[in-house]
């Protein structure tokens, strides 16, 4: 008979297709997810993947046990939930994934003092570029630059994240500080991979510097604030993360790039607990802090 932990082994080699990625997410050795998984192989008298180039494969058998390891799983996650809502002391542990941008600039530099004052909670962030899936489980509380659409969770609109166009210093000095938008088409621009150029904010950019040199793409907000600091280019960052920095000096400061939405997002059995609640107005009061003017 299959117990939990064997679904659970079994459901996480199938997403992530390897016993190293599986062992990451249930935070065990990988030698103990691929022991684990021989016994399953082994009680059930079946292979559930195969070795291929692009990692394990499920086979015909896997493909069958899935959709009822995925019940079990939503059914145990269900019951946690139920257990976790009893909660009425904001403490134990709450899992935030974001940005990495939101993580570095907002969150960690609040840290403390949250801390200080709600000693009975810590806080796993999740910077990860991939968003993490709520209803499986995978993080309590999301921070995303857009409204979700499962129906299955619950969203609270925290404000929003304006932009403005930064240079270095140095880089200003080298090449000459922009006086008009059409000047923009003689420097070089740090953006995001080409799959952002459709996303409204980065669109913006190719609209506004038509002509520009893309001279760096990068896909984390963290290294586009230190390309840019180092003087590779013109990014557009989040205006509050480096409004005093004397690292960054804005370019065309009277341009007004479209803001984004941050919305957090719970499932609706967490939301009503101390601890995400708590989290929750946390969130909603750094990001009004930090907002600024429209």
């Amino acid at each position: 008979m299959l117990a939990w932990d064997d679904l659970r082994i079994f459901v996480a080699v199938h997403r992530a297709r390897s016993h190293a990625g599986a062992a990451r997410a249930l935070r065990v050795a990988a030698t103990t997810v691929g022991r684990r998984v021989a016994a399953i192989e082994g009680a059930l008298g079946a292979r559930l993947f195969t070795r291929t180039p692009e990692g394990l494969a499920p086979t015909a058998a896997a493909q069958r046990l899935l959709p009822h390891a995925e019940r079990v799983e939503a059914e145990v996650l269900e019951a946690e939930r139920a257990l976790s809502g009893a909660d009425t002391r904001p403490a134990g542990s709450v899992r935030v994934t974001t940005g990495d941008g939101f993580a570095a600039y907002v969150l960690a530099p609040a840290l403390p003092a949250f801390l200080a004052a709600h000693p009975g909670l810590s806080l796993e962030i999740r910077a990860d570029v991939r968003a993490l899936d709520l209803v499986r489980g995978e993080a309590d509380v999301a921070v995303r630059l857009f409204r979700p659409r499962e129906r299955s969770l619950v969203a609270r609109r925290l404000g929003l994240e304006r932009y403005g166009l930064y240079a270095a210093p140095a880089y200003l000095a080298r090449r000459g500080t922009p006086r008009h938008p059409r000047d923009l088409a003689r420097h070089d621009l740090i953006l995001f991979p080409p799959e952002f150029d459709r996303v409204r904010s980065q669109a913006w950019v190719r609209q506004t510097a038509a002509g520009a040199r893309v001279a760096v793409r990068t896909s984390t907000t963290t290294s586009m604030h230190s390309a840019c600091a180092a003087g590779a280019g013109i990014a557009l960052l989040t205006s509050s993360a480096v409004r005093d920095d004397p690292a960054f000096a804005p370019v065309l400061p009277s341009l007004r790039p479209p803001a984004a939405e941050i919305w957090a997002v719970t499932h609706p059995e967490l939301r009503s607990t101390a601890r995400v609640a708590t989290v929750l107005r946390w969130l909603e009061e750094l990001v009004l802090a930090t907002e600024g003017p429209g």
